[in-house]
């Protein structure tokens, strides 16, 4: 992804970059280094902001992408990015 990818996928999340950083296991500047190109994500953390991308664009109308974001959040809150993995491919398409 693209850096102004990654910044319009934490903004249409409607994540603060300390959220989107707390997500990822890494700091607010590290997603700021990511937005600008001073720095790139993980492999990981690479494919789970594209998967992200992908099941956000499948999503249709704003209240089935607020019910996506919704479950991200409570996947991520109780069980970090492994349950965010788990929640994104075990999506009914």
């Amino acid at each position: 992804m693209e850096p102004e990818e990654i910044r319009q996928l934490r903004k249409r999340l409607g994540w603060s970059l300390a959220d989107f950083g707390r997500y990822f296991s890494v700091t607010p500047q590290a997603v700021l280094k990511w937005e600008k190109g001073t720095a790139q994500p993980n492999d990981f953390a690479l494919a789970t902001m594209i998967q992200l991308r992908a099941r956000l664009e499948t999503a249709v109308g704003k209240q089935q992408k607020q019910q996506f974001i919704n479950g991200l959040k409570k996947a991520l809150l109780t069980g970090g990015i492994v349950a965010l993995l788990a929640y994104l491919f075990n999506q009914d398409k």
